[in-house]
């Protein structure tokens, strides 16, 4: 492993299979929380002329939402396989995450993840946090942690707790260490424990580079491949995000030199809530009637979605057809999100019209709470007809929504019935 300015840092302690599974659950809170931002980044972009910047401009930009898009999509690619690393050594795959914006304490200080416009100072903390280990550089203007912390214990304990790292890479530098001392202390066939068969693998996901983890190897190669793709800290591959959002900053320097007003971003708000704060904690809640009820629909599709991502995930073998139509009605129900996500950004998200509404990927308690295997498809076919009358519903209301969306939604729930065990 090449030595990054690493004697600073200490190093992240791994003591027995519960820690491991608790920094593994971590980690894919922190891939899917990046996906998220990014994605709500892309889809603030501005998509014609008409929105005041020139062709020149929108090429680039269009380029950009391409890119961000790819991005956010091999950040998928690693919550896949972080959850391959977690069912590997006998775990259930993990999903859930914290409501944005995270609160401070949730992840290390130096990780802030919340819900913004790409502003050059977003670009900024998207470069931030991709940067490969070691690399001294100031966070973005607006971005700063609240507090200035350390979850460290001062002493290991029986259980799990948090680590401190500094950045994503520092993460998964410790995992792999632990992987290879549990490997070592346990032997490698007690400690991958897991069944393979309920991995994600390409054959129920069309991701390029997801595989099965089913020994140190495999969990070692997992690592390198999320570490060199996302920040390129053994290497700095150009193809890695560091990488590609440096260029992309670069991009975006060059038009604000030629044209100081330049803003390739639909006035989205940042930090948008559903529901009306029971304080001041810097969100904006979406208040409009017409971007709420949008909203609202959005985020319960995406609920959806982890449903049918977190039903068809971890399942032994035997039900191959059921969670291949599981898995394939998330991947539907992604672009069902997308068309209601860039709606959403063309609303006014308040009375006042200044500010247009976003996306906020919003999780109820209940949202991965899985019901039973046996009744389990028929309410998640249930859920998807639901959905499929309220956005019917709302297309007649609301002209800017895609009513064509509601025979997707209509199209899973029949498969879930077709594919459900009797």
């Amino acid at each position: 492993m090449d030595e990054i300015n690493q004697t600073d840092q200490h190093e992240v302690r791994v003591n027995d299979r519960e820690q491991l599974i608790y920094l593994l659950t971590e980690a894919a809170e922190i891939e899917h929380g990046l996906m998220c931002t990014y994605l709500y980044a892309g889809w603030s972009l501005k998509r014609s002329t008409s929105e005041n910047i020139s062709e020149e401009q929108l090429s680039t930009i269009e380029r950009w939402r391409k890119e961000i898009r790819k991005v956010a999509m091999e950040e998928m690619v690693h919550l896949a396989m972080v959850n391959n690393m977690l069912m590997s050594i006998g775990s259930p795959p993990h999903f859930r995450r914290q409501n944005f914006p995270v609160p401070p304490g949730y992840h290390p200080s130096s990780l802030v993840v919340r819900l913004a416009p790409l502003s050059r100072d977003t670009l900024a903390h998207f470069v931030y946090l991709e940067r490969p280990e070691g690399t001294e550089m100031a966070q973005a203007p607006g971005f700063e942690s609240e507090l200035d912390y350390q979850r460290r214990s001062p002493r290991a304990t029986l259980t799990p707790t948090a680590e401190d790292f500094d950045t994503v890479s520092h993460l998964y530098r410790g995992i792999e260490s632990g992987f290879a001392a549990l490997a070592d202390r346990l032997g490698e066939s007690a400690l991958f424990a897991g069944d393979p068969e309920a991995q994600i693998g390409p054959e129920l996901m069309n991701l390029p580079g997801l595989f099965p983890v089913t020994d140190l190897a495999s969990a070692q190669q997992a690592v390198q491949v999320i570490v060199e793709q996302g920040e390129g800290g053994r290497g700095c591959a150009s193809e890695s995000h560091f990488e590609r959002f440096q260029k992309m900053a670069e991009e975006y320097d060059a038009f604000l030199a030629a044209d100081s007003g330049f803003i390739p971003y639909r006035p989205v708000v940042s930090d948008p809530v559903m529901l009306a704060p029971i304080d001041e904690c810097g969100t904006v809640h979406v208040a409009a009637r017409d971007a709420s009820r949008v909203l609202d629909l959005a985020n319960a599709v995406y609920g959806l979605m982890l449903r049918l991502l977190a039903s068809g995930t971890g399942m032994a073998s035997g039900v191959a057809a059921l969670r291949r139509v599981e898995i394939d009605g998330a991947v539907e129900l992604m672009h069902v999100i997308n068309s209601l996500a860039v709606t959403l950004t063309g609303m006014p998200a308040d009375a006042a019209g200044a500010t247009r509404g976003g996306m906020n990927f919003h999780l109820p308690r209940s949202a991965l709470a899985l019901p039973q295997r046996h009744a389990g498809t028929a309410l998640m076919a249930e859920r998807a007809h639901e959905l499929a009358m309220a956005l019917e519903l709302l297309a007649g209301e609301v002209p800017a929504v895609d009513g064509a969306l509601a025979q997707t939604l209509r199209g899973i729930g029949a498969r879930l019935l077709e594919a459900r065990p009797h």
